[in-house]
């Protein structure tokens, strides 16, 4: 739900702040917070409900009253989030202020740390030490509220206009099918293959997923950028540099995940030393990790700009497509080749999310061919198949110390990303040249 009303929130807000519109500001805003505040009612009433049923379930290990005021506490910063603050961080988000929230974040995770560990040295019970944690993250919310209505002039007897934000529940689907692709592997191994190989898999998704993380960093804000562009109806910038962004990613993806499937079985077998009860080393597993986790991020270049035009009822039948794909592929792959299976199912889903995408966000958005993808596709085949017969040279195989894998995988990474950039600058020379004049300033910014 939450992140539902944020896309389509964020959506209808980068027009009226295009044009520091803030009457309409105010009535999105409104609109928001209005919803926002139901949903915390609503939770507040789940959370007495739950606390007044969750100590019969432990009445073994606690008392009644301790359970219930304990399920209180922990619920003290979330319905704060959900009535104070939520609303006016989507607005700073869309206003690519981002850093604000960062130092925030930052500032309140310390605070509660020191306080947190204040507490506890002084023999504080566990109720108090929550309620420490919780105040500290109740002062978030109610600063991007006050800092909000402050910067952005919001008028609280501006009308709340719902109809700004009606695709709420459009939202909502695409990120109920995000949160089954995200759940599907898992359930599937639980329920098909056992506890042992979903501790194979947990190894393998601890990997890539970290490794997601950092591509997810390099995307961050894009969606922003994108959508102040479409608001401003700057088309031929658009277009620029969602094909510098394409191009961005694959890259990086490129590097990233080549480096990860030629690293994946030493890291794990320095991980795993000594466990005997299942086999971790599968080369195959590996590979499907890396490609899944490859098209999951591509994925984003077209959901992005996709999510900053605000069309999520176009778009959701093919995230419930692929939610489908995923599911009934997994179902019948893992009864053939197990976890491979089951990842290939990811696979095949992803490609055609991707593909999907990238045809609606092409015709209707960017207004390019759809073909444009293919060079992108042919230039990261080409790569990694370079990449594939230099990684056979290197002693990769015979790494077996975590000294030994860093030295390998800063020599890896290096020949990749040289790889990566040679060929990225004799395909698409204007593109790659502007990439790194954009890093350059960046740099000389910081």
């Amino acid at each position: 739900m939450k992140s539902g009303i944020g896309s389509v929130t964020r959506a209808a807000l980068y027009k009226p702040l295009s044009k520091n519109d803030s009457i309409g500001i105010s009535e999105i805003i409104n609109a928001t917070e209005q919803f926002m505040r139901r949903i915390a009612v609503i939770f507040g009433i789940f959370v007495v409900a739950f606390a007044c049923v969750y100590p019969l379930i432990v009445s073994e290990d606690f008392s009644w009253f301790f359970a219930f005021t304990l399920v209180l506490v922990l619920s003290i910063s979330t319905v704060a989030q959900y009535f104070f603050g939520m609303t006016y961080q989507m607005l700073i988000e869309a206003d690519q202020n981002n850093y604000i929230i960062a130092i925030t974040q930052m500032i309140s995770i310390i605070a509660n740390t020191a306080i947190s560990a204040l507490l506890i040295v002084l023999g504080f019970s566990i109720h108090v030490v929550k309620l420490g944690s919780a105040i500290v993250f109740v002062i978030p919310p109610v600063f991007y509220l006050l800092y909000a209505r402050k910067k952005y002039g919001i008028d609280k007897k501006v009308p709340a206009n719902t109809k700004l934000i009606a695709q709420r529940w459009d939202a909502f689907g695409h990120q109920l099918a995000n949160f089954i692709n995200n759940n599907t592997d898992i359930i599937v191994a639980t329920v098909f293959l056992g506890v042992r190989e979903v501790s194979v898999y947990a190894v393998y998704s601890m990997i890539s997923s970290n490794i997601r993380k950092i591509v997810n960093s390099v995307s961050s804000g894009t969606t922003a950028a994108f959508g102040n562009m479409i608001a401003r109806n700057e088309d031929s910038i658009l277009k620029k540099r969602f094909e510098q962004y394409e191009l961005l990613t694959f890259l990086v993806c490129y590097i990233l995940f080549t480096s990860a499937a030629v690293l994946f079985i030493p890291f794990v077998a320095i991980y795993t030393k000594g466990i005997t009860d299942v086999n971790y080393i599968r080369y195959g597993l590996a590979v499907c990790f890396c490609t899944a986790e490859f098209f999951a991020c591509v994925k984003l270049v077209y959901e992005n700009v996709v999510f900053a035009a605000g069309k999520f009822k176009q778009t959701k039948k093919t995230a419930y497509a692929e939610a489908a794909i995923n599911i009934i592929a997994s179902i019948i792959l893992v009864q053939f080749i197990g976890l491979s299976g089951i990842l290939i199912g990811t696979i095949c889903a992803g490609v055609f999310r991707t593909l999907m995408y990238n045809m609606y966000a092409s015709k209707n958005i960017v207004h390019r061919s759809s073909w444009r993808i293919l060079p992108k596709i042919i230039y990261v085949a080409i790569c990694v198949a370079i990449s594939a017969y230099i990684a056979g040279l290197l002693p990769v195989a015979k790494v077996n110390t975590i000294g030994a894998w860093l030295v390998c995988a800063f020599v890896v990474t290096i020949c990749f990303t040289i790889i990566g950039v040679t060929f990225s600058y004799l395909f698409f020379k204007d593109d790659t040249k502007a990439l790194f004049n954009m890093v350059v300033g960046i740099l000389k910014r910081k």
